[in-house]
């Protein structure tokens, strides 16, 4: 069990981790390049010791757009993470968890699921804007 505020969710971590391990998609532009390399080396702590606890690797969301902003000096990125448990407690509607420059939301459109991904699945959407990090 992980609790988050007042959520409570199951999840079960290791096998979203192998999910995730698997999961070998990766959009190729420019964005998305960007949009990995700001994750591996421009996020809080605090973030990533969230994404740890529920076995998401950021750098491989199921789904990601992008729009530039700040006179195209950072990028606004949004997607959804999926993770391999269900909701024990709390309102989905309620849930918005904000770290830093992520804000993350339990949603239920439930597009784009991984595969690789049987079971009960929570999705999570995130919103986040990140520096343009890549040198083109």
């Amino acid at each position: 069990m992980v609790q988050i505020k007042e959520w409570v969710l199951a999840v079960d971590i290791e096998n979203t981790k192998m999910a995730y391990e698997f999961n070998s998609y990766r959009c190729i532009s420019n964005e998305c390049r960007n949009f990995v390399v700001a994750c591996e080396n421009k996020l809080d702590e605090n973030v990533l010791k969230f994404a740890d606890q529920l076995g998401i690797d950021l750098t491989k969301p199921s789904q990601l757009e992008s729009h530039q902003v700040n006179n195209n000096s950072a990028i606004m990125y949004t997607g959804k993470y999926h993770v391999l448990g269900q909701i024990i407690e709390g309102e989905i509607d309620a849930w918005d968890v904000i770290l830093d420059q992520h804000c993350f939301s339990l949603t239920e459109e439930f597009t784009m699921i991984p595969i690789v991904m049987e079971g009960p699945v929570i999705e999570i959407s995130f919103e986040v804007v990140l520096p343009w990090v890549l040198e083109l």
